[in-house]
């Protein structure tokens, strides 16, 4: 499966949806792409449902755009990460301190009042 993002920008946040495999190849397009919704200042929730593998790259991107969002005050979550990809975020702890949510309803919900 080729590597892909998707936007879908709403009026409280921005959904970064994401298709293929989270690698070296793709780390740079992706974290791009997350940090420039962080500088909108938008709520972002990054739909992991069709990422197929994750490495350490694209795991450190996450972690990476995790920080910026963090300093900037703006909420960073994820959303359905598949079985093999919710097992390297666990064995990480990275789903210690970003938030993983099952489905994109549960994420909106659980997005500080601030951002709706």
């Amino acid at each position: 499966m080729d590597f892909g993002l998707h936007l879908v920008r709403h009026d409280r946040y921005t959904v970064v949806e994401v298709r293929g495999e989270l690698d070296l190849v793709s780390r740079d397009r992706f974290e791009e792409t997350m940090l420039d919704v962080v500088e909108t200042g938008q709520a972002l929730i990054v739909d992991m449902h069709d990422v197929t593998f994750c490495d350490s790259t694209g795991l450190n991107a996450v972690v990476g755009a995790n920080r910026r969002a963090a300093g900037a005050g703006v909420p960073l979550v994820l959303v359905a990460l598949t079985e093999r990809v919710r097992r390297i975020f666990h064995i990480t702890a990275v789903d210690r301190f970003i938030p993983v949510y099952d489905s994109l309803e549960e994420a909106v919900g659980a997005l500080p009042s601030a951002t709706h």
